[in-house]
């Protein structure tokens, strides 16, 4: 006699994909429940908030919750070249991310799902027929919740505790991220309003950019990166903080009487996970480096992904088989389906790591020209990087340091085949 689960399915994590995952499963008639550690989906923000419109649209979230469409960038070099991209097609949205979300987990609600705020997991057991999931809330004197389930979802971010204490993959390197909502009242000119800006620099985003991406008006968000892969001679890179700081000071033309609104920080998984699943355990999102190395968005990737899981967490609960063996569909469907685009990413941001501060102003210098600039324009796509990148992977600097990094991995794979 098969012993009764309070539940088919619990997602640790509510955010987008979480809630995505779990709307997709509740839909097909199961019993969910989403564990949000948090006391409200969507708080605190943790993301710039820039999507396309296809992320839009697989979202399934209302076009009401976009507050700016940007048709290009102003790309900073280290030095003082910029790179001005602009065309006529809108290439991001800047959303409202706490509606976003939120939008996200009603229609997991809507699908049937429960959704537990203020609700942190903090143990996962084997038993008979499913796992056993410790749960507390935010006040240190709560008394510790147990649920069952047959099937649990890790999504539950770049730190996961789902992959932690099951043992599964872990990304190889973590950037972290300063960012805030602020006021810029000097810079509410309507041709810098559709115009997201990058700054390069190892000394300004060790491994990383900063940005601004204006919501509208004068408002925008604002934030800077830094990779520990990336710090100078051995040592770690500055804190994101000073980062910022030192980002705000370098360009007082741009930021001079900005007002801070608000901070948040994040971090960045990235990665190629060889193992997302584990008996009775997938894991999505963030918690799966379901992420684009060389910008960080993780929505695309995490929600087409999110797809690709519940339809694995379905067939397992329809086929009453939640072996590892049966759940690696899953890993298998979003290699297919996302696994290249991670895999160009990496190869591109390995480049990338090595190049100094003069290479990026050359590289800047040589593309500000018309012939590449209409090229970046059109093929440039927020979320499939790869198919700009293969056309700029030989345009120099970027050939010397790509071809170089290519020959340095054939190299050690012929060392190992001897």
């Amino acid at each position: 006699m098969k012993r009764k689960m309070d539940f088919d399915v619990i997602v640790v994590g509510g955010g987008p994909v979480g809630c995505a995952v779990a709307r997709d499963v509740a839909a097909a008639g199961r019993r969910v429940l989403v564990l949000e550690e948090h006391r409200e989906i969507g708080v605190p923000v943790q993301c710039a908030g820039l999507i396309s419109e296809r992320t839009l649209k697989i979202s399934r979230a209302p076009a009401g919750i976009v507050l700016n469409r940007l048709r290009g960038a102003l790309v900073y070099a280290p030095g003082e070249k910029v790179l001005r991209l602009e065309g006529k097609d809108v290439y991001a949205l800047v959303v409202d991310r706490r509606a976003f979300d939120r939008s996200l987990a009603e229609q997991a609600r809507r699908a049937g799902a429960q959704i537990f705020c203020d609700a942190r997991a903090v143990n996962f057991t084997y038993g008979p027929g499913g796992i056993q999931v410790e749960v507390r809330n935010g006040n240190a004197q709560a008394q510790t919740r147990r649920f069952s389930c047959r099937l649990l979802i890790g999504a539950d971010g770049h730190n996961s505790l789902v992959a932690r204490l099951l043992g599964l993959s872990r990304p190889r390197e973590r950037v972290s991220l300063y960012a805030a909502e602020v006021l810029l009242p000097r810079d509410n000119g309507r041709l810098t309003q559709r115009l997201a800006r990058i700054f390069l620099g190892r000394g300004l985003a060790p491994g990383w950019f900063g940005w601004i991406f204006p919501t509208g008006g004068n408002r925008a968000r604002v934030g800077v990166g830094a990779s520990p892969l990336a710090g100078e001679n051995g040592t770690q890179p500055k804190p994101p903080r000073l980062l910022f700081e030192q980002l705000t000071a370098r360009y007082p033309a741009i930021f001079e009487g900005m007002q801070v609104l608000q901070t948040t920080g994040g971090t960045v998984p990235i990665g190629l996970l060889e193992r997302t699943y584990a008996e009775r355990v997938l894991l999505a999102g963030d918690a799966a480096a379901h992420v684009k190395p060389i910008s960080g968005g993780g929505l695309y990737l995490g929600l087409r992904a999110a797809q690709d899981c519940a339809a694995t967490a379905v067939e397992a609960l329809d086929a009453q088989n939640f072996s590892a063996e049966f759940l690696s569909a899953y890993q298998a469907r979003w290699e297919a389906a996302i696994g290249m685009e991670i895999h160009c990413g990496l190869k591109h941001r390995e480049t990338f790591l090595q190049m100094e501060n003069e290479e990026m102003d050359f590289l800047i210098s040589f593309l500000n020209r018309p012939v590449w600039q209409k090229l970046i324009l059109k093929y440039g796509d927020l979320d499939h990087h790869s198919r700009l990148a293969a056309r700029l992977a030989f345009v120099p600097p970027w050939a010397a340091r790509f071809l170089n990094a290519g020959l340095k991995t054939l190299l050690r794979g012929m060392r190992k085949a001897e």
